[in-house]
């Protein structure tokens, strides 16, 4: 069975309001202005950045950057001997924890149409459900349900399909926990025998169950790398990297998605070309981004020699879109019964189409 690895950037969670490097400073200031008792604590961090600017006066510098701003404190505290203050790590995860949007509720009690609302009401956060049930190959069924017991006309069922068409890897440079919690919903709202949720914790060989290594750090717990030069520096991620690399070396087939491979981000170049060195079977790249003035195509066209390999300028939006349309389409769903395994065609479609 093929093996696929996504690598997701900011821009694949951007489409739900959760900053990019670009604009995370701005939308900052949007929280703090809008309530500063709250994030009083980001004078500290912008008093430090008004304090940066001095280097305009000889170098060329992006002081709206958050990963700039960020990468030049930290090579200053560095070679202090210090790390980067505890005040950046709690802005950083403020920041994308108030522009998270809340975990998306899934009525226990659908509708006669209950198909169309698999993940939830909202259809912006439901679009991400398509994605992570299409990672795990889960079906969902519709079965009568013992009214003296449940009091429900029906129950609702997930599983896996036993006729996956892949199995499936995700590294994440994001902190927001999009697909965690969409994967929680899911096993939370569905009744299910086995837990759905994604490995993010160990290497399984097998790619029985779906790995998910968020190479900057998460939300769920105090581990932030900052999105800097140094990230080598932070001992505690280093498992996470190994997985990662090794996940890549079992890779089929590499897809990025929302991720403009920006120059300052070396450390993931040196990721693949070391992961690609014991890469026994690599036959595709793939990436899916949003280009405006084709910066971002010819990154990736110069970094990139192997000869399977495409670029599509495209949304994420449409990405998913065209998931849900696949899973939707009358061939693929059965009375009483939706399956999600249709990642590898949906992708194949977004990739042709003009």
């Amino acid at each position: 069975m093929e093996k696929v690895v996504y690598i997701i950037g900011a821009g694949f969670s951007a489409p739900l309001g959760i900053p990019v490097m670009g604009n995370f400073l701005f939308k900052s200031k949007d929280l703090y202005f809008d309530n500063p008792d709250k994030y009083a604590h980001f004078n500290q961090v912008f008093e430090t950045i008004n304090k940066l600017s001095v280097t305009k006066n000889y170098y060329d510098c992006d002081l709206f950057n958050i990963e700039e701003i960020l990468s030049i404190i930290e090579m200053n505290e560095f070679l202090e001997g210090k790390k980067l203050k505890v005040d950046f790590i709690n802005y950083i995860k403020n920041v994308v924890s108030a522009y998270t949007p809340a975990s998306q509720d899934i009525d226990k009690n659908l509708p006669s149409n209950w198909e169309d609302f698999l993940f939830g009401r909202n259809q912006d956060i439901a679009l991400y459900g398509y994605f992570v049930a299409s990672l795990m190959g889960l079906i969902f069924e519709k079965r009568k349900s013992n009214q003296i017991v449940t009091m429900r006309s029906h129950d609702f069922m997930a599983g896996i399909s036993p006729q996956q068409q892949a199995r499936y890897a995700v590294l994440s440079l994001n902190y927001d926990m999009i697909l965690e919690n969409m994967a929680s919903a899911i096993n939370e709202q569905y009744i299910n025998d086995c837990r759905i949720e994604f490995n993010k914790l160990s290497y399984d060989s097998s790619w029985s169950s779906t790995h998910l290594a968020k190479l900057h750090g998460c939300l769920s717990n105090d581990e932030i790398v900052p999105p800097t030069w140094a990230k080598g520096t932070h001992d505690s991620i280093v498992p996470v990297w190994k997985n990662a690399f090794q996940l890549l070396n079992d890779a089929n087939h590499i897809r990025f998605i929302g991720y403009s491979l920006p120059v300052a981000d070396s450390y993931i170049k040196y990721l693949l070309k070391a992961a690609v060195i014991d890469a026994p079977h690599l036959k595709s790249l793939d990436v899916i981004c949003m280009d405006n003035d084709g910066a971002t195509k010819s990154r990736y066209d110069n970094f990139f020699e192997f000869n399977n390999y495409r670029f599509k300028n495209g949304s994420v939006t449409n990405y998913l879109q065209v998931l849900k349309d696949q899973v939707h389409s009358r061939k693929n769903i059965k009375k009483d019964y939706v399956s999600t395994s249709h990642l590898e065609t949906a992708h194949e479609t977004f990739m042709n189409n003009a």
